[in-house]
């Protein structure tokens, strides 16, 4: 779960969010791994998260001060955030062994991503990819913008456009991982710290139970050595699944056309 953004609190306090967040993952017995960034946790709320966190059992990892684009700045400015951000983090008593790129971003060119990767290791990080996104920070902002207009709006159809939509990309992903090879993957998803979450992602759990699925712990899942090699070529918002397509030549569909393009033309469709 990424971000920990504070920027949103219409309908669903930023207390109760985090608190209905935790009670998710105890709801399906699971260890989740949040990636911080640092200036939006700079708060007396977002240390106590940190806090919450930790006390549940849940892994804190880096993922930058500042949420900028890699192929926006230089290696250097980059590194110095990423090193910013673990000093913070170490001052609130965490270690961290991870790092996620923002927007999956890691590098405009190969030189630029090889230097980010180098620097990783040289601050004792390993890269923390992303084999399915929920695409849930598209979802959660024409959710954010529907509470403005009228927070009294009915949540129900965001919470079944949610829920089917992570259950069947989640089968789409890990229908291409076992194409890939793949079987049994410890899947790494991409979520965030949002109202979206706060709200249903009890409901996006345990549906993924009923359909299934089971729980990896965050620490084993991030564990898998092919997780941390430096991407083929720059990921450029890309997940690890369509790199390792694309490595393999193996012609899959990128992504399920109802979601495509985030899901806009579905949700306009639906009037959400």
């Amino acid at each position: 779960m990424d971000d920990f953004n504070q920027n949103f609190d219409i309908g669903l306090s930023l207390a109760a969010r985090n608190q209905n967040i935790l009670a998710a993952f105890d709801a399906v017995n699971h260890k989740a791994a949040g990636f911080v960034t640092g200036s939006f946790v700079d708060t007396s709320w977002g240390k106590a998260v940190l806090s919450s966190w930790r006390e549940g059992g849940h892994l804190i990892e880096n993922h930058t001060w500042s949420h900028t684009h890699a192929n926006e700045t230089t290696s250097f400015s980059y590194l110095a955030d990423i090193d910013r951000n673990s000093e913070f983090l170490a001052a609130q008593g965490f270690a961290s062994e991870y790092f996620r790129f923002p927007f999956l971003d890691d590098g405009k060119d190969r030189a630029t991503q090889e230097a980010l990767f180098a620097g990783l290791k040289f601050a004792g990080l390993l890269n923390a990819p992303v084999t399915f996104d929920t695409v849930d920070w598209y979802t959660s902002s024409r959710l954010e913008a529907r509470l403005r207009e009228d927070p009294n709006t009915d949540l129900t159809p965001y919470r079944d456009y949610y829920v089917n939509m992570c259950v069947r990309l989640a089968n789409h992903w890990d229908n291409a991982a076992q194409a890939l090879g793949y079987i049994n993957l410890p899947h790494l998803t991409l979520m965030h710290h949002n109202i979206l979450n706060g709200l249903f992602l009890k409901d996006v759990l345990l549906a993924l139970k009923d359909d299934g699925w089971a729980f990896v712990d965050a620490r084993d899942a991030l564990s898998m050595k092919s997780y941390h090699d430096v991407p083929p070529e720059p990921t450029n918002g890309r997940n690890w699944l369509t790199l390792k397509r694309l490595e393999s030549g193996l012609d899959l569909a990128p992504y399920p056309q109802k979601y495509s393009n985030f899901g806009r033309a579905t949700m306009d469709a639906l009037g959400l």
